[in-house]
Protein backbone atom coordinates (compact mmCIF):
# COMPACT_ATOMS: atom_id res chain seq x y z
CA UNK A 1 0.00 0.00 0.00
CA UNK A 2 0.97 3.41 -0.82
CA UNK A 3 -0.16 7.00 0.41
CA UNK A 4 -0.41 9.55 -1.73
CA UNK A 5 -0.43 13.07 0.13
CA UNK A 6 0.25 16.39 -1.42
CA UNK A 7 3.56 18.24 -1.87
CA UNK A 8 4.95 20.35 -0.10
CA UNK A 9 5.14 24.11 -1.77
CA UNK A 10 8.40 24.99 -2.94
CA UNK A 11 9.75 21.98 -2.16
CA UNK A 12 13.05 20.58 -4.20
CA UNK A 13 13.33 18.26 -6.27
CA UNK A 14 15.18 15.13 -5.05
CA UNK A 15 18.93 14.31 -5.71
CA UNK A 16 20.32 10.94 -5.81
CA UNK A 17 19.86 8.73 -2.52
CA UNK A 18 22.92 6.44 -0.95
CA UNK A 19 21.76 3.79 -2.67
CA UNK A 20 21.26 5.62 -6.15
CA UNK A 21 24.46 5.91 -8.75
CA UNK A 22 27.00 7.12 -6.21
CA UNK A 23 29.51 5.87 -4.12
CA UNK A 24 28.40 7.05 -0.35
CA UNK A 25 28.51 4.12 1.22
CA UNK A 26 31.76 3.31 0.34
CA UNK A 27 33.10 7.08 0.64
CA UNK A 28 31.42 6.22 4.22
CA UNK A 29 33.12 3.06 5.02
CA UNK A 30 36.74 4.71 3.96
CA UNK A 31 35.96 7.48 6.31
CA UNK A 32 35.16 5.48 8.82
CA UNK A 33 38.49 3.16 8.64
CA UNK A 34 40.78 6.33 8.36
CA UNK A 35 39.28 7.59 11.79
CA UNK A 36 40.51 3.50 12.61
CA UNK A 37 43.54 4.41 11.21
CA UNK A 38 44.30 7.61 12.80
CA UNK A 39 42.99 6.96 16.05
CA UNK A 40 45.53 4.00 16.02
CA UNK A 41 49.43 5.36 16.50
CA UNK A 42 47.77 7.44 18.93
CA UNK A 43 46.48 4.75 20.98
CA UNK A 44 49.21 2.54 20.84
CA UNK A 45 52.03 5.45 21.44
CA UNK A 46 50.64 8.57 21.53
CA UNK A 47 51.57 10.54 18.50
CA UNK A 48 49.00 11.32 16.32
CA UNK A 49 50.21 12.72 12.27
CA UNK A 50 48.59 16.38 11.75
CA UNK A 51 47.81 16.14 7.94
CA UNK A 52 46.95 20.01 8.04
CA UNK A 53 46.59 22.68 10.48
CA UNK A 54 44.36 21.86 12.73
CA UNK A 55 43.36 18.28 11.22
CA UNK A 56 44.34 14.81 11.23
CA UNK A 57 43.36 12.26 8.99
CA UNK A 58 40.26 11.08 11.09
CA UNK A 59 38.98 14.73 11.44
CA UNK A 60 39.02 15.04 8.17
CA UNK A 61 37.32 11.80 7.93
CA UNK A 62 34.59 13.10 10.20
CA UNK A 63 33.99 16.31 8.34
CA UNK A 64 33.38 13.82 5.09
CA UNK A 65 30.46 11.92 6.87
CA UNK A 66 29.09 15.55 7.92
CA UNK A 67 29.36 16.60 4.75
CA UNK A 68 27.50 13.40 3.19
CA UNK A 69 24.87 13.62 6.14
CA UNK A 70 24.18 17.13 5.44
CA UNK A 71 23.35 15.62 1.66
CA UNK A 72 21.28 12.92 2.59
CA UNK A 73 19.36 14.07 5.53
CA UNK A 74 18.33 17.03 3.68
CA UNK A 75 16.60 14.73 0.82
CA UNK A 76 14.83 12.91 3.50
CA UNK A 77 12.93 16.16 4.95
CA UNK A 78 12.18 17.38 1.78
CA UNK A 79 10.86 14.04 0.93
CA UNK A 80 8.45 13.91 4.42
CA UNK A 81 8.94 17.58 5.83
CA UNK A 82 7.35 16.57 9.03
CA UNK A 83 8.62 16.67 12.12
CA UNK A 84 7.88 13.32 13.64
CA UNK A 85 8.37 11.06 10.81
CA UNK A 86 11.53 13.01 10.14
CA UNK A 87 12.90 11.52 14.03
CA UNK A 88 11.35 8.57 13.37
CA UNK A 89 14.00 7.94 10.59
CA UNK A 90 16.66 9.67 12.33
CA UNK A 91 16.55 7.95 16.06
CA UNK A 92 16.02 4.24 13.95
CA UNK A 93 19.13 4.86 12.20
CA UNK A 94 21.02 6.39 14.81
CA UNK A 95 20.09 4.85 18.55
CA UNK A 96 19.42 1.00 18.09
CA UNK A 97 23.13 0.58 16.96
CA UNK A 98 24.37 2.89 19.37
CA UNK A 99 22.31 1.35 21.92
CA UNK A 100 23.74 -2.21 21.26
CA UNK A 101 27.57 -0.98 20.84
CA UNK A 102 27.33 0.79 24.44
CA UNK A 103 26.17 -2.19 25.66
CA UNK A 104 28.68 -4.16 24.36
CA UNK A 105 31.70 -1.64 25.38
CA UNK A 106 30.39 -1.99 28.86
CA UNK A 107 29.30 -5.23 29.07
CA UNK A 108 31.82 -7.33 27.50
CA UNK A 109 34.79 -5.01 26.69
CA UNK A 110 34.89 -3.37 29.98
CA UNK A 111 33.87 -6.52 31.93
CA UNK A 112 36.79 -8.40 30.33
CA UNK A 113 39.57 -5.55 30.90
CA UNK A 114 38.62 -4.12 33.70
CA UNK A 115 41.18 -4.65 37.09
CA UNK A 116 38.28 -4.72 39.67
CA UNK A 117 35.99 -7.69 40.64
CA UNK A 118 32.93 -8.34 39.17
CA UNK A 119 31.03 -7.60 41.97
CA UNK A 120 32.55 -4.30 42.00
CA UNK A 121 32.40 -3.38 38.92
CA UNK A 122 29.06 -3.98 38.21
CA UNK A 123 27.82 -2.38 41.39
CA UNK A 124 30.24 1.24 41.01
CA UNK A 125 28.41 4.19 40.26
CA UNK A 126 30.65 5.11 37.08
CA UNK A 127 29.21 1.96 34.99
CA UNK A 128 26.23 2.40 35.06
CA UNK A 129 26.86 6.39 34.54
CA UNK A 130 28.82 5.53 31.47
CA UNK A 131 25.92 3.05 29.99
CA UNK A 132 22.93 5.90 30.37
CA UNK A 133 25.30 8.69 29.29
CA UNK A 134 26.45 6.92 26.16
CA UNK A 135 23.42 4.90 24.67
CA UNK A 136 21.50 8.78 25.31
CA UNK A 137 23.89 10.10 22.86
CA UNK A 138 25.78 12.26 24.81
CA UNK A 139 28.96 11.28 25.33
CA UNK A 140 30.36 13.34 28.00
CA UNK A 141 31.59 10.04 29.87
CA UNK A 142 34.06 7.87 28.21
CA UNK A 143 35.34 5.99 31.41
CA UNK A 144 34.81 2.65 33.46
CA UNK A 145 35.87 1.88 36.78
CA UNK A 146 39.41 0.04 36.41
CA UNK A 147 39.16 -0.50 32.50
CA UNK A 148 42.37 0.53 30.57
CA UNK A 149 44.00 2.53 33.05
CA UNK A 150 47.12 1.25 31.73
CA UNK A 151 46.88 2.41 28.09
CA UNK A 152 49.02 5.20 26.81
CA UNK A 153 45.57 6.93 26.34
CA UNK A 154 44.35 5.72 29.69
CA UNK A 155 41.13 5.14 30.63
CA UNK A 156 39.35 6.14 27.61
CA UNK A 157 36.76 3.86 26.57
CA UNK A 158 35.04 4.71 23.18
CA UNK A 159 36.56 8.33 22.33
CA UNK A 160 34.92 8.33 18.79
CA UNK A 161 30.74 9.11 19.95
CA UNK A 162 31.40 12.63 21.23
CA UNK A 163 31.22 13.71 17.64
CA UNK A 164 27.03 12.00 17.86
CA UNK A 165 26.12 14.68 19.86
CA UNK A 166 26.93 17.08 17.13
CA UNK A 167 25.35 15.03 14.25
CA UNK A 168 22.02 15.20 16.52
CA UNK A 169 21.93 19.32 17.23
CA UNK A 170 22.17 19.11 13.10
CA UNK A 171 19.21 17.18 12.92
CA UNK A 172 17.43 19.22 15.19
CA UNK A 173 18.37 22.64 13.24
CA UNK A 174 17.50 21.10 9.94
CA UNK A 175 13.89 20.06 11.24
CA UNK A 176 13.41 22.86 13.57
CA UNK A 177 14.49 25.53 10.47
CA UNK A 178 12.22 22.95 8.63
CA UNK A 179 9.19 23.11 10.53
CA UNK A 180 9.45 27.01 10.60
CA UNK A 181 9.04 27.13 6.67
CA UNK A 182 12.76 28.17 6.27
CA UNK A 183 14.10 25.39 4.00
CA UNK A 184 10.86 26.15 1.93
CA UNK A 185 13.16 28.45 0.13
CA UNK A 186 16.94 26.95 -1.24
CA UNK A 187 18.91 29.90 -0.01
CA UNK A 188 18.91 29.00 3.71
CA UNK A 189 21.06 26.66 3.59
CA UNK A 190 23.98 28.55 2.15
CA UNK A 191 23.32 31.39 3.67
CA UNK A 192 23.07 28.91 7.28
CA UNK A 193 26.32 27.65 5.99
CA UNK A 194 28.60 31.82 5.48
CA UNK A 195 26.85 32.15 9.02
CA UNK A 196 28.67 28.86 10.66
CA UNK A 197 31.69 30.00 8.65
CA UNK A 198 31.75 33.14 9.94
CA UNK A 199 31.19 32.54 13.38
CA UNK A 200 34.02 29.75 13.22
CA UNK A 201 36.30 32.47 11.70
CA UNK A 202 34.71 35.17 14.74
CA UNK A 203 35.87 32.51 17.43
CA UNK A 204 38.77 32.04 16.42
CA UNK A 205 40.47 35.18 15.69
CA UNK A 206 38.73 36.27 19.04
CA UNK A 207 39.70 32.85 20.92
CA UNK A 208 36.44 31.64 22.07
CA UNK A 209 36.49 28.64 19.76
CA UNK A 210 37.30 26.02 22.93
CA UNK A 211 34.22 28.12 24.69
CA UNK A 212 31.44 25.35 25.91
CA UNK A 213 28.22 25.87 26.35
CA UNK A 214 25.10 24.28 26.84
CA UNK A 215 26.17 21.83 29.85
CA UNK A 216 29.30 21.67 28.36
CA UNK A 217 28.49 19.51 25.19
CA UNK A 218 29.84 21.45 22.66
CA UNK A 219 32.43 24.52 21.65
CA UNK A 220 32.02 26.87 19.13
CA UNK A 221 34.29 25.44 16.95
CA UNK A 222 32.92 21.90 16.90
CA UNK A 223 29.56 23.12 16.33
CA UNK A 224 30.38 25.62 13.49
CA UNK A 225 33.16 23.56 11.95
CA UNK A 226 31.23 20.41 11.83
CA UNK A 227 27.42 22.98 10.68
CA UNK A 228 29.61 24.23 7.63
CA UNK A 229 30.23 21.02 5.77
CA UNK A 230 26.79 19.66 7.15
CA UNK A 231 24.87 22.51 5.47
CA UNK A 232 27.15 22.64 2.40
CA UNK A 233 25.72 19.45 2.00
CA UNK A 234 22.44 20.55 2.94
CA UNK A 235 23.09 22.65 -0.20
CA UNK A 236 24.04 20.87 -2.96
CA UNK A 237 20.81 18.57 -2.42
CA UNK A 238 18.74 21.51 -2.20
CA UNK A 239 20.10 22.97 -5.66
CA UNK A 240 20.16 19.52 -7.30
CA UNK A 241 23.81 19.60 -8.00
CA UNK A 242 24.85 17.35 -10.64
CA UNK A 243 28.12 15.70 -11.38
CA UNK A 244 31.05 17.56 -13.31
CA UNK A 245 34.63 17.63 -13.30
CA UNK A 246 34.63 21.25 -12.06
CA UNK A 247 34.08 19.87 -8.93
CA UNK A 248 37.12 17.89 -9.33
CA UNK A 249 38.42 21.10 -10.09
CA UNK A 250 37.03 22.90 -7.34
CA UNK A 251 38.50 20.24 -4.27
CA UNK A 252 42.01 20.66 -5.79
CA UNK A 253 42.01 24.61 -5.43
CA UNK A 254 40.48 24.03 -1.32
CA UNK A 255 43.44 21.51 -1.36
CA UNK A 256 46.47 23.94 -2.49
CA UNK A 257 44.58 26.61 -0.14
CA UNK A 258 44.69 24.27 2.70
CA UNK A 259 48.28 23.35 2.13
CA UNK A 260 49.66 26.52 1.36
CA UNK A 261 48.00 29.17 3.25
CA UNK A 262 49.95 30.24 6.54
CA UNK A 263 46.82 30.76 8.52
CA UNK A 264 44.85 28.66 10.09
CA UNK A 265 41.53 30.54 9.30
CA UNK A 266 42.55 30.02 5.50
CA UNK A 267 43.54 26.79 6.27
CA UNK A 268 39.80 25.58 7.30
CA UNK A 269 37.88 27.55 4.22
CA UNK A 270 40.63 25.49 2.12
CA UNK A 271 39.37 22.23 4.11
CA UNK A 272 35.72 23.08 4.08
CA UNK A 273 35.79 24.06 -0.09
CA UNK A 274 38.12 20.73 -0.63
CA UNK A 275 35.74 17.79 1.70
CA UNK A 276 32.65 19.52 -0.44
CA UNK A 277 33.44 19.51 -3.60
CA UNK A 278 36.10 16.72 -3.40
CA UNK A 279 33.35 13.95 -1.30
CA UNK A 280 30.38 15.01 -4.04
CA UNK A 281 32.89 14.49 -7.25
CA UNK A 282 34.24 11.14 -6.01
CA UNK A 283 30.76 10.05 -4.67
CA UNK A 284 29.78 10.47 -8.73
CA UNK A 285 33.19 9.72 -10.35
CA UNK A 286 32.59 6.90 -12.68
CA UNK A 287 29.28 5.88 -11.92
CA UNK A 288 28.06 5.64 -15.72
CA UNK A 289 30.70 3.14 -16.08
CA UNK A 290 30.59 1.02 -12.89
CA UNK A 291 26.94 0.58 -12.56
CA UNK A 292 25.15 1.79 -9.55
CA UNK A 293 26.40 1.97 -5.64
CA UNK A 294 29.00 -0.06 -3.90
CA UNK A 295 28.57 -1.64 -1.44
CA UNK A 296 24.65 -1.74 -0.87
CA UNK A 297 24.71 -2.38 3.11
CA UNK A 298 26.19 -0.21 5.03
CA UNK A 299 28.90 -0.71 7.20
CA UNK A 300 30.31 2.49 8.15
CA UNK A 301 28.16 3.41 11.28
CA UNK A 302 29.19 0.36 12.98
CA UNK A 303 33.06 0.52 12.21
CA UNK A 304 32.62 4.27 13.58
CA UNK A 305 31.01 3.07 16.93
CA UNK A 306 33.31 0.08 17.67
CA UNK A 307 36.41 0.92 16.66
CA UNK A 308 37.47 2.68 19.35
CA UNK A 309 36.74 0.02 22.55
CA UNK A 310 38.19 -2.42 20.05
CA UNK A 311 41.32 -0.92 19.39
CA UNK A 312 41.89 0.20 23.19
CA UNK A 313 41.08 -3.31 23.72
CA UNK A 314 44.05 -4.58 21.36
CA UNK A 315 46.13 -1.96 22.26
CA UNK A 316 45.98 -3.36 26.07
CA UNK A 317 47.19 -6.97 24.81
CA UNK A 318 49.52 -5.82 21.74
CA UNK A 319 51.65 -3.81 24.34
CA UNK A 320 51.62 -6.58 27.23
CA UNK A 321 52.70 -9.33 24.58
CA UNK A 322 55.18 -7.00 22.64
CA UNK A 323 52.75 -6.85 19.12
CA UNK A 324 54.01 -4.44 16.64
CA UNK A 325 51.51 -1.36 16.04
CA UNK A 326 51.14 -2.85 12.62
CA UNK A 327 49.94 -6.50 13.96
CA UNK A 328 47.34 -4.09 16.55
CA UNK A 329 45.98 -2.02 13.90
CA UNK A 330 45.06 -5.21 11.64
CA UNK A 331 43.67 -7.22 14.20
CA UNK A 332 41.52 -4.15 15.68
CA UNK A 333 40.54 -3.37 11.44
CA UNK A 334 39.68 -7.54 11.18
CA UNK A 335 37.66 -7.93 14.54
CA UNK A 336 35.75 -4.46 14.49
CA UNK A 337 34.61 -5.00 10.77
CA UNK A 338 33.09 -8.18 12.15
CA UNK A 339 31.48 -6.05 14.31
CA UNK A 340 30.48 -3.92 12.09
CA UNK A 341 29.28 -6.73 9.88
CA UNK A 342 26.72 -8.09 13.21
CA UNK A 343 25.92 -4.50 13.99
CA UNK A 344 24.42 -3.86 10.29
CA UNK A 345 22.74 -7.03 9.63
CA UNK A 346 21.22 -8.05 12.99
CA UNK A 347 20.59 -4.38 14.83
CA UNK A 348 20.92 -1.31 12.49
CA UNK A 349 19.03 -2.71 8.83
CA UNK A 350 16.53 -4.16 11.15
CA UNK A 351 15.27 -1.73 13.04
CA UNK A 352 15.67 0.56 9.86
CA UNK A 353 13.01 -1.75 8.27
CA UNK A 354 10.93 -1.31 11.58
CA UNK A 355 10.96 2.27 11.33
CA UNK A 356 9.55 2.17 7.83
CA UNK A 357 6.87 0.05 9.01
CA UNK A 358 6.22 2.04 11.87
CA UNK A 359 5.60 5.20 9.30
CA UNK A 360 3.58 3.47 7.15
CA UNK A 361 1.25 2.87 9.49
CA UNK A 362 1.64 6.10 10.39
CA UNK A 363 0.52 7.23 7.03
CA UNK A 364 -2.07 5.17 6.98
CA UNK A 365 -4.00 6.87 9.49
CA UNK A 366 -3.27 10.30 9.29
CA UNK A 367 -6.01 12.87 8.35
CA UNK A 368 -6.27 14.06 4.97
CA UNK A 369 -4.66 11.48 3.07
CA UNK A 370 -6.04 8.21 0.75
CA UNK A 371 -4.86 5.32 0.58
CA UNK A 372 -4.14 3.20 -2.38
CA UNK A 373 -2.53 0.18 -4.03
CA UNK A 374 0.98 0.69 -5.24
CA UNK A 375 1.70 0.47 -8.79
Amino acid sequence: MEVSQAPALDRPAHAPTAHGDNHFNVLRLAAAVAVLLSHGEFLYRLTMKVQLPGHTLGSLAVYCFFFISGYLVCQSWHREPRWGAFWVKRIMRIFPGLIVATIFSVAVIGWAMTTLGTAAYWSHRDTWLNLANNMAGIATVQTLPGVFESNPFARAVNGSLWTIRYELLMYLLLSTAGVAGWTRHRWVYPLGAGAMAAMWLWAHQTGHAATPWLFSMFTIADMTGFGVVFLLGSTFAAYQARRSGWWAALALGGAILAWCCPTIRGVQVGVWICIAAGVFWAAHAGVRRWGGAWPREDLSYGVYIYAFPIQQAMTEIALRRGWSLLTCLALSLAVTLGAAAVSWFFVEKPFISHGQRLLQHLRARRPGTSVRPAA
